[in-house]
Protein backbone atom coordinates (compact mmCIF):
# COMPACT_ATOMS: atom_id res chain seq x y z
CA UNK A 1 0.00 0.00 0.00
CA UNK A 2 1.24 3.49 -0.83
CA UNK A 3 0.96 5.51 2.41
CA UNK A 4 1.07 8.72 0.40
CA UNK A 5 -2.35 8.14 -1.14
CA UNK A 6 -5.50 9.10 0.78
CA UNK A 7 -8.15 6.37 1.36
CA UNK A 8 -10.54 7.81 -1.24
CA UNK A 9 -7.82 7.61 -3.89
CA UNK A 10 -6.98 4.05 -2.94
CA UNK A 11 -10.61 3.03 -3.32
CA UNK A 12 -10.75 4.68 -6.73
CA UNK A 13 -7.65 2.85 -7.89
CA UNK A 14 -9.00 -0.55 -6.83
CA UNK A 15 -12.52 -0.05 -8.21
CA UNK A 16 -13.46 -1.46 -11.62
CA UNK A 17 -13.71 1.16 -14.35
CA UNK A 18 -16.28 0.84 -17.13
CA UNK A 19 -15.16 0.84 -20.76
CA UNK A 20 -15.21 4.49 -21.95
CA UNK A 21 -16.57 3.41 -25.36
CA UNK A 22 -19.80 2.29 -23.70
CA UNK A 23 -22.69 4.68 -24.11
CA UNK A 24 -25.65 4.86 -21.73
CA UNK A 25 -28.75 6.42 -23.29
CA UNK A 26 -31.78 7.24 -21.15
CA UNK A 27 -35.34 8.25 -21.98
CA UNK A 28 -38.07 9.40 -19.61
CA UNK A 29 -41.76 10.19 -19.81
CA UNK A 30 -43.93 11.39 -16.95
CA UNK A 31 -46.89 9.61 -18.59
CA UNK A 32 -47.39 6.40 -20.58
CA UNK A 33 -45.37 6.78 -23.77
CA UNK A 34 -45.00 3.05 -24.41
CA UNK A 35 -41.33 3.32 -23.37
CA UNK A 36 -40.61 5.10 -26.62
CA UNK A 37 -37.88 7.71 -26.44
CA UNK A 38 -35.07 9.13 -28.53
CA UNK A 39 -32.25 6.60 -28.75
CA UNK A 40 -34.14 3.86 -26.89
CA UNK A 41 -36.35 1.30 -28.61
CA UNK A 42 -39.47 -0.06 -26.85
CA UNK A 43 -39.26 -3.51 -25.22
CA UNK A 44 -38.51 -6.45 -27.50
CA UNK A 45 -40.27 -9.80 -27.32
CA UNK A 46 -37.70 -12.04 -29.03
CA UNK A 47 -34.40 -10.79 -27.65
CA UNK A 48 -31.85 -13.12 -26.04
CA UNK A 49 -33.13 -12.02 -22.64
CA UNK A 50 -36.46 -13.71 -23.38
CA UNK A 51 -34.71 -17.10 -23.19
CA UNK A 52 -32.19 -16.26 -20.47
CA UNK A 53 -32.42 -17.74 -16.99
CA UNK A 54 -32.84 -14.90 -14.48
CA UNK A 55 -32.08 -15.49 -10.83
CA UNK A 56 -32.02 -13.42 -7.64
CA UNK A 57 -28.55 -13.85 -6.13
CA UNK A 58 -28.72 -11.13 -3.48
CA UNK A 59 -31.69 -9.52 -1.75
CA UNK A 60 -35.26 -10.81 -1.68
CA UNK A 61 -38.12 -10.31 -4.12
CA UNK A 62 -41.17 -8.45 -2.87
CA UNK A 63 -43.96 -10.94 -2.13
CA UNK A 64 -46.48 -8.99 -4.22
CA UNK A 65 -44.34 -8.49 -7.32
CA UNK A 66 -44.46 -10.51 -10.51
CA UNK A 67 -42.12 -13.46 -10.89
CA UNK A 68 -38.92 -12.85 -12.85
CA UNK A 69 -40.30 -13.91 -16.28
CA UNK A 70 -42.29 -10.64 -16.34
CA UNK A 71 -39.03 -8.85 -17.21
CA UNK A 72 -38.52 -11.16 -20.21
CA UNK A 73 -41.85 -11.22 -22.07
CA UNK A 74 -41.55 -7.89 -23.88
CA UNK A 75 -44.95 -6.80 -22.57
CA UNK A 76 -45.13 -3.57 -20.58
CA UNK A 77 -47.30 -3.18 -17.47
CA UNK A 78 -50.88 -2.05 -17.83
CA UNK A 79 -50.50 0.99 -15.59
CA UNK A 80 -48.07 3.06 -13.53
CA UNK A 81 -48.70 0.94 -10.44
CA UNK A 82 -49.00 -2.66 -11.61
CA UNK A 83 -47.05 -4.90 -9.20
CA UNK A 84 -47.94 -8.13 -10.99
CA UNK A 85 -46.29 -6.90 -14.17
CA UNK A 86 -43.04 -5.73 -12.55
CA UNK A 87 -40.20 -7.26 -10.57
CA UNK A 88 -38.90 -5.39 -7.51
CA UNK A 89 -37.09 -6.12 -4.29
CA UNK A 90 -38.80 -6.30 -0.91
CA UNK A 91 -39.42 -3.37 1.42
CA UNK A 92 -36.39 -2.95 3.66
CA UNK A 93 -33.99 -4.25 1.01
CA UNK A 94 -31.57 -1.69 -0.36
CA UNK A 95 -31.71 -3.22 -3.79
CA UNK A 96 -30.20 -6.56 -4.70
CA UNK A 97 -28.54 -8.51 -7.48
CA UNK A 98 -29.99 -10.33 -10.49
CA UNK A 99 -28.02 -12.65 -12.75
CA UNK A 100 -28.97 -13.61 -16.29
CA UNK A 101 -27.59 -16.90 -17.61
CA UNK A 102 -27.49 -16.61 -21.43
CA UNK A 103 -27.02 -20.38 -21.94
CA UNK A 104 -23.62 -19.93 -23.54
CA UNK A 105 -21.47 -17.07 -24.82
CA UNK A 106 -23.11 -14.57 -27.15
CA UNK A 107 -21.98 -11.25 -28.60
CA UNK A 108 -24.11 -8.84 -26.57
CA UNK A 109 -24.81 -5.79 -28.69
CA UNK A 110 -27.08 -3.94 -26.32
CA UNK A 111 -28.77 -4.18 -22.93
CA UNK A 112 -31.95 -2.21 -22.20
CA UNK A 113 -33.90 -1.84 -18.98
CA UNK A 114 -37.37 -0.41 -18.47
CA UNK A 115 -39.22 0.71 -15.34
CA UNK A 116 -42.53 2.44 -14.61
CA UNK A 117 -44.05 3.78 -11.42
CA UNK A 118 -45.97 6.81 -10.18
CA UNK A 119 -43.46 7.47 -7.39
CA UNK A 120 -39.95 6.73 -6.14
CA UNK A 121 -39.92 3.19 -7.54
CA UNK A 122 -39.54 4.56 -11.09
CA UNK A 123 -35.84 5.55 -11.40
CA UNK A 124 -33.09 3.03 -12.04
CA UNK A 125 -29.73 2.86 -10.26
CA UNK A 126 -27.52 -0.14 -11.04
CA UNK A 127 -24.19 -1.40 -12.30
CA UNK A 128 -24.09 -3.89 -15.15
CA UNK A 129 -21.41 -6.58 -15.23
CA UNK A 130 -20.68 -9.30 -17.77
CA UNK A 131 -18.57 -12.44 -17.85
CA UNK A 132 -17.62 -15.34 -20.07
CA UNK A 133 -17.01 -17.45 -16.99
CA UNK A 134 -13.40 -18.23 -17.90
CA UNK A 135 -11.60 -16.60 -14.94
CA UNK A 136 -9.82 -19.02 -12.64
CA UNK A 137 -11.50 -17.51 -9.58
CA UNK A 138 -14.90 -17.04 -11.25
CA UNK A 139 -17.87 -16.78 -8.90
CA UNK A 140 -21.20 -17.08 -10.71
CA UNK A 141 -23.22 -15.70 -7.78
CA UNK A 142 -21.18 -13.14 -5.86
CA UNK A 143 -22.82 -12.13 -2.57
CA UNK A 144 -23.68 -8.50 -1.83
CA UNK A 145 -20.38 -7.91 0.00
CA UNK A 146 -18.24 -9.21 -2.88
CA UNK A 147 -17.06 -6.90 -5.65
CA UNK A 148 -17.96 -8.79 -8.87
CA UNK A 149 -14.87 -7.34 -10.59
CA UNK A 150 -12.65 -9.35 -8.20
CA UNK A 151 -14.26 -12.72 -9.09
CA UNK A 152 -14.29 -12.80 -12.88
CA UNK A 153 -16.83 -10.15 -13.82
CA UNK A 154 -16.25 -7.10 -16.02
CA UNK A 155 -17.97 -3.80 -15.22
CA UNK A 156 -19.80 -2.74 -18.38
CA UNK A 157 -21.70 0.39 -17.30
CA UNK A 158 -23.20 2.35 -14.41
CA UNK A 159 -26.77 3.63 -14.66
CA UNK A 160 -28.45 6.33 -12.59
CA UNK A 161 -31.75 7.97 -13.62
CA UNK A 162 -32.88 9.11 -10.15
CA UNK A 163 -32.89 12.78 -11.16
CA UNK A 164 -35.68 12.25 -13.73
CA UNK A 165 -38.56 11.59 -11.32
CA UNK A 166 -41.62 9.38 -11.59
CA UNK A 167 -43.00 7.89 -14.80
CA UNK A 168 -41.48 5.62 -17.42
CA UNK A 169 -37.71 5.18 -17.52
CA UNK A 170 -35.93 3.44 -20.40
CA UNK A 171 -32.18 2.85 -20.48
CA UNK A 172 -30.12 1.55 -23.40
CA UNK A 173 -26.51 0.41 -22.92
CA UNK A 174 -24.46 0.06 -26.09
CA UNK A 175 -21.23 1.29 -27.65
CA UNK A 176 -20.53 4.53 -29.47
CA UNK A 177 -19.78 2.70 -32.71
CA UNK A 178 -22.49 0.06 -32.48
CA UNK A 179 -20.10 -2.85 -32.04
CA UNK A 180 -20.93 -5.47 -29.36
CA UNK A 181 -20.38 -4.69 -25.71
CA UNK A 182 -18.48 -7.96 -25.50
CA UNK A 183 -18.93 -11.72 -25.56
CA UNK A 184 -20.65 -12.83 -22.37
CA UNK A 185 -22.31 -15.97 -21.07
CA UNK A 186 -23.80 -14.20 -18.05
CA UNK A 187 -24.83 -10.70 -17.03
CA UNK A 188 -25.19 -9.36 -13.51
CA UNK A 189 -27.31 -6.39 -12.46
CA UNK A 190 -26.14 -4.89 -9.16
CA UNK A 191 -29.21 -2.84 -8.28
CA UNK A 192 -29.43 -0.06 -5.72
CA UNK A 193 -32.68 1.21 -4.19
CA UNK A 194 -33.67 4.83 -4.60
CA UNK A 195 -33.31 7.08 -1.58
CA UNK A 196 -36.70 6.64 0.09
CA UNK A 197 -36.98 6.84 3.86
CA UNK A 198 -40.01 4.54 4.14
CA UNK A 199 -38.17 1.68 2.47
CA UNK A 200 -40.28 1.67 -0.69
CA UNK A 201 -37.68 2.89 -3.15
CA UNK A 202 -36.92 -0.40 -4.92
CA UNK A 203 -37.34 0.05 -8.66
CA UNK A 204 -40.31 -1.47 -10.50
CA UNK A 205 -38.42 -3.23 -13.32
CA UNK A 206 -40.86 -3.85 -16.15
CA UNK A 207 -38.52 -5.39 -18.74
CA UNK A 208 -34.88 -6.30 -19.25
CA UNK A 209 -33.77 -6.81 -22.85
CA UNK A 210 -30.48 -8.44 -23.87
CA UNK A 211 -29.76 -8.08 -27.57
CA UNK A 212 -27.67 -10.70 -29.36
CA UNK A 213 -25.59 -9.09 -32.14
CA UNK A 214 -26.26 -12.17 -34.26
CA UNK A 215 -29.86 -12.61 -33.19
CA UNK A 216 -33.05 -12.24 -35.27
CA UNK A 217 -34.65 -8.92 -36.19
CA UNK A 218 -36.33 -7.62 -33.06
CA UNK A 219 -40.08 -7.71 -32.63
CA UNK A 220 -41.31 -4.90 -30.40
CA UNK A 221 -44.49 -4.96 -28.38
CA UNK A 222 -47.23 -2.68 -29.63
CA UNK A 223 -50.76 -2.72 -28.29
CA UNK A 224 -52.64 -3.85 -31.39
CA UNK A 225 -56.35 -4.62 -31.10
CA UNK A 226 -58.79 -4.73 -34.03
CA UNK A 227 -62.54 -5.32 -34.07
CA UNK A 228 -64.23 -7.19 -36.90
CA UNK A 229 -68.02 -6.94 -37.18
CA UNK A 230 -70.07 -9.52 -39.06
CA UNK A 231 -71.79 -8.35 -42.23
CA UNK A 232 -75.20 -8.59 -40.56
CA UNK A 233 -73.95 -6.64 -37.55
CA UNK A 234 -74.90 -9.40 -35.09
CA UNK A 235 -71.44 -10.52 -34.00
CA UNK A 236 -68.08 -8.98 -33.18
CA UNK A 237 -64.69 -10.66 -33.25
CA UNK A 238 -61.97 -8.77 -31.40
CA UNK A 239 -58.37 -9.68 -32.25
CA UNK A 240 -55.48 -8.76 -29.95
CA UNK A 241 -52.23 -9.41 -31.82
CA UNK A 242 -50.03 -7.28 -29.56
CA UNK A 243 -47.70 -10.16 -28.73
CA UNK A 244 -47.55 -11.44 -32.31
CA UNK A 245 -47.89 -8.44 -34.66
CA UNK A 246 -46.45 -10.50 -37.52
CA UNK A 247 -49.61 -12.63 -37.43
CA UNK A 248 -52.07 -9.72 -37.61
CA UNK A 249 -52.40 -9.75 -41.41
CA UNK A 250 -52.62 -13.54 -41.54
CA UNK A 251 -55.39 -13.52 -38.93
CA UNK A 252 -57.27 -10.75 -40.72
CA UNK A 253 -57.17 -12.58 -44.07
CA UNK A 254 -57.41 -16.20 -43.01
CA UNK A 255 -58.83 -16.49 -39.51
CA UNK A 256 -61.44 -13.77 -39.05
CA UNK A 257 -63.46 -14.53 -42.24
CA UNK A 258 -63.73 -18.19 -41.20
CA UNK A 259 -64.82 -17.23 -37.70
CA UNK A 260 -67.48 -14.92 -39.15
CA UNK A 261 -68.82 -17.70 -41.37
CA UNK A 262 -68.68 -20.56 -38.91
CA UNK A 263 -69.62 -19.05 -35.56
CA UNK A 264 -73.26 -18.44 -36.62
CA UNK A 265 -73.30 -21.91 -38.24
CA UNK A 266 -72.19 -23.57 -35.02
CA UNK A 267 -74.75 -21.61 -32.99
CA UNK A 268 -77.45 -22.89 -35.37
CA UNK A 269 -76.21 -26.48 -34.98
CA UNK A 270 -76.28 -26.39 -31.18
CA UNK A 271 -79.45 -24.55 -30.12
CA UNK A 272 -80.62 -24.60 -26.52
CA UNK A 273 -83.93 -22.97 -25.62
CA UNK A 274 -83.42 -20.04 -23.26
CA UNK A 275 -79.66 -19.88 -23.85
CA UNK A 276 -77.94 -17.39 -26.14
CA UNK A 277 -74.21 -17.76 -26.89
CA UNK A 278 -72.08 -14.57 -26.69
CA UNK A 279 -72.32 -12.09 -29.54
CA UNK A 280 -68.65 -11.13 -29.09
CA UNK A 281 -65.54 -13.32 -29.05
CA UNK A 282 -62.15 -12.03 -27.90
CA UNK A 283 -59.22 -13.68 -29.69
CA UNK A 284 -55.78 -13.10 -28.15
CA UNK A 285 -52.53 -14.23 -29.76
CA UNK A 286 -49.98 -14.97 -27.05
CA UNK A 287 -46.40 -16.14 -27.28
CA UNK A 288 -45.86 -19.60 -25.79
CA UNK A 289 -43.42 -18.09 -23.30
CA UNK A 290 -46.11 -15.83 -21.82
CA UNK A 291 -48.75 -18.55 -21.47
CA UNK A 292 -49.18 -20.31 -18.12
CA UNK A 293 -46.72 -23.18 -17.74
CA UNK A 294 -49.37 -25.86 -18.19
CA UNK A 295 -50.56 -24.25 -21.45
CA UNK A 296 -47.27 -23.49 -23.22
CA UNK A 297 -47.59 -26.59 -25.39
CA UNK A 298 -51.31 -26.17 -26.01
CA UNK A 299 -52.35 -24.78 -29.44
CA UNK A 300 -55.31 -22.82 -28.02
CA UNK A 301 -57.87 -22.75 -25.24
CA UNK A 302 -61.22 -21.09 -24.53
CA UNK A 303 -62.54 -19.53 -21.35
CA UNK A 304 -65.99 -18.02 -21.53
CA UNK A 305 -66.06 -15.81 -24.60
CA UNK A 306 -62.26 -15.53 -24.70
CA UNK A 307 -60.11 -17.63 -27.01
CA UNK A 308 -56.34 -17.65 -26.46
CA UNK A 309 -54.27 -18.72 -29.45
CA UNK A 310 -50.68 -19.93 -29.01
CA UNK A 311 -48.86 -17.64 -31.47
CA UNK A 312 -45.98 -20.09 -31.88
CA UNK A 313 -48.39 -22.83 -32.97
CA UNK A 314 -50.37 -20.45 -35.20
CA UNK A 315 -47.17 -19.31 -36.89
CA UNK A 316 -45.93 -22.87 -37.46
CA UNK A 317 -49.35 -24.09 -38.64
CA UNK A 318 -50.57 -20.98 -40.49
CA UNK A 319 -51.12 -23.07 -43.62
CA UNK A 320 -52.11 -26.21 -41.72
CA UNK A 321 -54.03 -26.76 -38.49
CA UNK A 322 -54.18 -23.18 -37.18
CA UNK A 323 -57.67 -22.21 -38.36
CA UNK A 324 -59.20 -25.60 -37.58
CA UNK A 325 -57.81 -25.33 -34.07
CA UNK A 326 -59.71 -22.03 -33.66
CA UNK A 327 -62.91 -23.68 -34.96
CA UNK A 328 -62.60 -26.21 -32.13
CA UNK A 329 -62.35 -23.39 -29.58
CA UNK A 330 -65.34 -21.40 -30.82
CA UNK A 331 -67.44 -24.55 -30.39
CA UNK A 332 -66.54 -24.28 -26.69
CA UNK A 333 -67.62 -20.61 -26.74
CA UNK A 334 -71.01 -21.74 -28.04
CA UNK A 335 -71.18 -24.49 -25.42
CA UNK A 336 -70.05 -22.51 -22.38
CA UNK A 337 -69.36 -18.88 -23.35
CA UNK A 338 -72.40 -17.28 -21.74
CA UNK A 339 -72.52 -17.57 -17.93
CA UNK A 340 -76.30 -17.60 -18.14
CA UNK A 341 -76.13 -21.00 -19.77
CA UNK A 342 -74.61 -22.94 -16.92
CA UNK A 343 -75.50 -26.60 -16.64
CA UNK A 344 -78.77 -27.21 -14.79
CA UNK A 345 -78.03 -30.88 -14.19
CA UNK A 346 -75.06 -33.20 -14.21
CA UNK A 347 -72.36 -31.80 -16.45
CA UNK A 348 -71.10 -34.27 -19.04
CA UNK A 349 -67.61 -35.73 -18.86
CA UNK A 350 -64.94 -33.78 -20.75
CA UNK A 351 -64.76 -36.35 -23.56
CA UNK A 352 -68.36 -35.57 -24.49
CA UNK A 353 -67.83 -31.85 -25.12
CA UNK A 354 -64.33 -32.18 -26.57
CA UNK A 355 -65.66 -34.79 -28.96
CA UNK A 356 -68.37 -32.37 -30.14
CA UNK A 357 -65.78 -29.66 -30.81
CA UNK A 358 -63.55 -32.03 -32.75
CA UNK A 359 -66.48 -33.55 -34.69
CA UNK A 360 -67.51 -30.12 -35.95
CA UNK A 361 -63.91 -29.33 -36.76
CA UNK A 362 -62.82 -32.56 -38.49
CA UNK A 363 -66.06 -33.80 -40.05
CA UNK A 364 -67.83 -30.54 -40.92
CA UNK A 365 -65.25 -27.76 -41.26
CA UNK A 366 -62.27 -29.64 -42.72
CA UNK A 367 -63.34 -33.21 -43.60
CA UNK A 368 -60.78 -33.29 -46.43
CA UNK A 369 -57.98 -33.22 -43.86
CA UNK A 370 -59.08 -36.60 -42.46
CA UNK A 371 -57.62 -35.62 -39.13
CA UNK A 372 -59.83 -37.91 -37.06
CA UNK A 373 -59.32 -41.19 -38.89
CA UNK A 374 -59.11 -44.54 -37.12
CA UNK A 375 -56.10 -46.39 -38.50
CA UNK A 376 -54.34 -49.67 -37.83
CA UNK A 377 -51.89 -47.69 -35.79
CA UNK A 378 -54.41 -46.24 -33.30
CA UNK A 379 -57.19 -48.82 -33.51
CA UNK A 380 -56.15 -50.81 -30.43
CA UNK A 381 -56.13 -47.75 -28.16
CA UNK A 382 -59.32 -46.17 -29.52
CA UNK A 383 -62.42 -46.08 -27.33
CA UNK A 384 -65.60 -44.02 -27.61
CA UNK A 385 -64.55 -41.96 -24.58
CA UNK A 386 -60.93 -41.37 -25.68
CA UNK A 387 -61.95 -37.75 -26.33
CA UNK A 388 -61.03 -35.28 -29.08
CA UNK A 389 -60.44 -36.85 -32.52
CA UNK A 390 -61.23 -40.42 -31.54
CA UNK A 391 -64.54 -39.54 -29.91
CA UNK A 392 -65.30 -37.34 -32.94
CA UNK A 393 -64.89 -40.42 -35.13
CA UNK A 394 -67.22 -42.36 -32.83
CA UNK A 395 -69.80 -39.56 -33.13
CA UNK A 396 -69.50 -39.70 -36.92
CA UNK A 397 -70.37 -43.42 -36.82
CA UNK A 398 -73.37 -42.82 -34.54
CA UNK A 399 -74.65 -39.93 -36.67
CA UNK A 400 -74.39 -41.94 -39.90
CA UNK A 401 -75.95 -45.09 -38.46
CA UNK A 402 -78.23 -44.20 -35.54
CA UNK A 403 -78.95 -40.53 -34.73
CA UNK A 404 -78.50 -37.70 -37.23
CA UNK A 405 -79.37 -35.08 -34.59
CA UNK A 406 -76.66 -36.19 -32.15
CA UNK A 407 -74.77 -32.87 -31.99
CA UNK A 408 -77.86 -30.91 -30.92
CA UNK A 409 -78.86 -33.54 -28.38
CA UNK A 410 -75.39 -33.72 -26.85
CA UNK A 411 -75.26 -29.95 -26.47
CA UNK A 412 -78.75 -29.87 -24.96
CA UNK A 413 -77.59 -32.50 -22.45
CA UNK A 414 -74.58 -30.30 -21.67
CA UNK A 415 -77.00 -27.62 -20.42
CA UNK A 416 -79.98 -29.62 -19.17
CA UNK A 417 -77.98 -32.42 -17.57
CA UNK A 418 -76.13 -35.44 -18.90
CA UNK A 419 -76.53 -39.11 -17.93
CA UNK A 420 -75.13 -42.19 -19.69
CA UNK A 421 -78.68 -43.50 -20.06
CA UNK A 422 -79.35 -40.83 -22.70
CA UNK A 423 -77.53 -42.92 -25.32
CA UNK A 424 -80.19 -45.64 -24.97
CA UNK A 425 -82.95 -43.04 -25.32
CA UNK A 426 -81.38 -41.54 -28.43
CA UNK A 427 -80.26 -44.68 -30.27
CA UNK A 428 -81.78 -47.70 -28.56
CA UNK A 429 -78.29 -48.81 -27.57
CA UNK A 430 -75.92 -48.04 -24.69
CA UNK A 431 -72.70 -46.17 -25.36
CA UNK A 432 -70.81 -49.40 -24.77
CA UNK A 433 -72.92 -51.26 -27.34
CA UNK A 434 -72.39 -48.45 -29.85
CA UNK A 435 -68.67 -48.58 -29.08
CA UNK A 436 -68.54 -52.30 -29.85
CA UNK A 437 -70.37 -51.83 -33.16
CA UNK A 438 -68.14 -48.89 -34.12
CA UNK A 439 -65.00 -50.93 -33.39
CA UNK A 440 -66.33 -53.89 -35.35
CA UNK A 441 -67.00 -51.67 -38.37
CA UNK A 442 -63.48 -50.21 -38.18
CA UNK A 443 -61.95 -53.63 -37.72
CA UNK A 444 -63.67 -54.85 -40.86
CA UNK A 445 -62.75 -51.72 -42.84
CA UNK A 446 -59.11 -51.93 -41.82
CA UNK A 447 -58.86 -55.71 -42.46
CA UNK A 448 -57.77 -56.42 -38.91
CA UNK A 449 -58.09 -60.11 -37.91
Amino acid sequence: MNPGLPLASLLLVSAAIADPSVKVTTAHSATDAGFKGEGVLPPAMNDAGAKAFFRVISGAANEVCGVLPVVQDGKPPGSEDDPDRNFFFAIGEKGGRLSADLHGPIAVKNVATYSWHAGPRAPQIYKLYGTDGSAANFNAEPAADIDPATVGWKLIASVDTHDKGAGQHAVSIGTEGGEPLGTFSRLLFDIQANDESNGQGNTFFSEIDIIDAKGPALQHYEHKVETFTSKDGKFKYILDSSEAPDLADWAKKNLMPVMEEWYPKIIAMLPVEGYTPPDTINFTLKLATTLPGHAQGVPAFASGKNVTLNANFMRDQAGGEAVGCAIHEIVHVVQFGNPGGSTRGQRPPTWVTEGVADYIRWFLYEPQAKGAEITKRNFASSNYDSSYRVTANFYDYVIKNHEKDLMRKLNLATHAGYTPELWKDWTGKTAEELDAAWKAANKLRLGIE
